[in-house]
């Protein structure tokens, strides 16, 4: 018994010495990055950081309003939603990744590496000939826009205090705002003069030339460590489970219920492969990873840093919805054209911009960031019940103002969640909060594609099999493989093109619905955060650190 007990005692002895030692590791690879600037570099650098940003937005957005078009040239009108969701996988997959991975290496060739990464397959997109060749493709740019989104919130918060960070995070933001504001907008523009394939060649060189302005301006900051050392430390093991759980879950809910039973063997094993391997991640992260992509301490830390972290799951479900759902409703309810849907889309983005200057702005200034959150989730929150008012022959009142709650709710939530994060975590886990922020507010936004897909496709089908009076079954049955398509009404009677327009409004309206429920829940978990001002755990006093 005695010799089980001295067994038992030196493994804990020898876990907690190997833990002490990843924590020592982390310090100093994170030190190591560290770099506060002066403000001439400073703005070169943060320039630099805003300009990629914006680029990895222009291309994450501009799909949106290009997706009716490139579903009839690939006839893929029953698949093409697949074209978003294999982007958000990647993004998801790879995510869990870049927070650790540009701690062991180099921040700045890690970010040049992703631009390349995006510009290529961009390029590779606009000459993609059948829909999986663009779904794959799309996944590829997934991954390049997951290390830049990722890359260049970590070297900002590399070269600014956390005093500072709200203010420089805020105008980061508004560059995320501008590049959804300018991406559709382009691609609408090249949809209407030129082809949806001209603007990925026009995206190619903009990305070479992004990566070479990041080469030349960027400082360049490592560990001094051997390469071997570096790879010693990444965590094969953690990234592969977490590859599998996110591959493994995400395709069937993606394709549940509509391209294959829920109770389909496929569908089951799917799931259970996902569920096991995700219970590995975590058990790994816990036991076995020296340096874990993402620290599960993160979760136990705090109650605030953990109700923060996992909100982002569910506005990832409201926000890329909108990014991929407003276009739907303008280009098929509304029967506009891809300009006519940019525009007014600005409704949208403009406030997003504006609200996360200001926003920022008031973060820096007062030293606390609680009550811009709140305003952010209320505004939202309302700004998403009052869709419901939406519909085809809703006046324009009815469709801003909603989108200019949405927006300013947006600005002021994206970046400051960010700053409010870091302030309740220890330095060293400033690039792995980020990672761990941006893999669950993707992972949330997969998810949430992925259910409004199923959502929308579930309810135009069983709207459509009311129409047996104004359609034929054949007709029916060939109307279900339009649910993404800008069909064309001229063919159709009053009465049978007003019902499709109200099966289409009628199954977005579902979709609002379940966006109601994800920023809900945002808004009332919010109460449970405490906000202990713009210091990180270890400059705060022992009394703070345990609310």
């Amino acid at each position: 018994m005695d010799e089980k007990v001295e067994v038992a005692v030196s493994v804990s002895s020898d876990n907690k010495k190997l833990k002490d030692e990843g924590i020592q590791v982390a310090d100093t690879l994170a030190n190591s990055h560290e770099n506060t600037l002066s403000k001439q570099k400073l703005l070169v650098v943060f320039s630099a950081m805003s300009v990629s940003l914006f680029l990895s937005f222009v291309d994450q957005t501009a799909i949106t309003v290009a997706l009716p078009y490139i579903a009839e040239e690939l006839d893929a009108e029953n698949t093409i939603s697949w074209a978003g969701t294999a982007s958000l996988i990647s993004t998801t997959m790879f995510m869990v990744l870049f927070g650790r991975f540009s701690d062991i290496f180099s921040r700045k060739y890690v970010l040049i590496g992703c631009l390349l990464v995006l510009a290529v397959f961009d390029l590779a997109c606009g000459f993609a000939q059948t829909p999986y060749q663009l779904f794959i493709f799309r996944g590829f740019c997934g991954i390049g826009n997951g290390g830049v989104t990722s890359l260049t919130m970590v070297i900002v918060s590399d070269i600014v205090t956390l005093k500072e960070r709200g203010k420089y995070q805020g105008i980061l933001g508004s560059f995320v705002g501008l590049g959804n504001a300018l991406g559709p907008i382009l691609a609408s523009a090249f949809i209407s003069h030129l082809s949806w394939r001209k603007f990925y060649y026009m995206m190619f060189p903009i990305g070479i030339l992004a990566a070479a302005i990041i080469f030349w301006l960027v400082p360049f900051t490592r560990p001094q460590m051997t390469l071997k050392e570096k790879l010693a430390k990444i965590d094969y093991l953690g990234f592969f489970f977490s590859s599998v759980a996110i591959i493994f879950i995400l395709i069937p809910v993606s394709g549940g219920g509509t391209y294959y039973s829920w109770s389909s063997p496929l569908v089951i094993s799917f799931l259970v492969i996902g569920g096991v391997s995700g219970m590995m991640f975590f058990f790994v992260e816990k036991k076995i990873a020296f340096l874990p992509m993402i620290p599960l301490n993160l979760f136990s830390t705090r109650m605030s840093l953990t109700c923060l972290l996992l909100q982002n799951f569910f506005f990832g479900m409201c926000y890329f919805g909108h990014v991929y759902y407003y276009p739907y409703f303008f280009q098929i309810v509304r029967r506009y054209s891809a300009i006519k849907a940019s525009v007014h889309l600005l409704a949208l983005v403009l406030p997003q911009s504006t609200t996360s200057v200001i926003c920022g702005q008031v973060i820096s200034r007062t030293g606390h960031y609680i009550y811009v959150v709140w305003y952010g989730y209320i505004a939202w929150t309302l700004g998403v019940c009052l869709l419901c008012l939406w519909g085809p022959d809703a006046n324009q009142a009815k469709i801003i103002i909603p989108l200019i709650l949405n927006g300013s709710g947006v600005g002021a939530i994206f970046q400051p969640t960010l700053v409010a994060a870091q302030a309740q975590s220890f330095k060293r886990d400033r690039a792995t909060v980020i990672s761990a922020r941006n893999v669950l507010r993707s992972f949330g936004g997969a998810v949430g594609l992925a259910v409004a897909s199923t959502i929308i496709a579930n309810s135009f089908s069983k709207h459509l099999s009311l129409g047996g009076d104004l359609f034929t079954s054949s007709e029916i049955i060939g109307l279900k493989s339009q649910v993404y398509s800008s069909l064309s009404l001229d063919s159709y009677s009053k009465d049978q093109s007003e019902f499709l327009i109200e099966a289409y409004m009628s199954s977005l309206k579902n979709v609002f619905y379940f966006w109601m429920g994800s920023i809900s829940l945002c808004l009332v978990s919010n109460v449970v955060v405490r906000d202990r001002g713009l210091e990180p755990l270890d400059e705060q006093s022992a009394e703070h650190k345990t609310l």
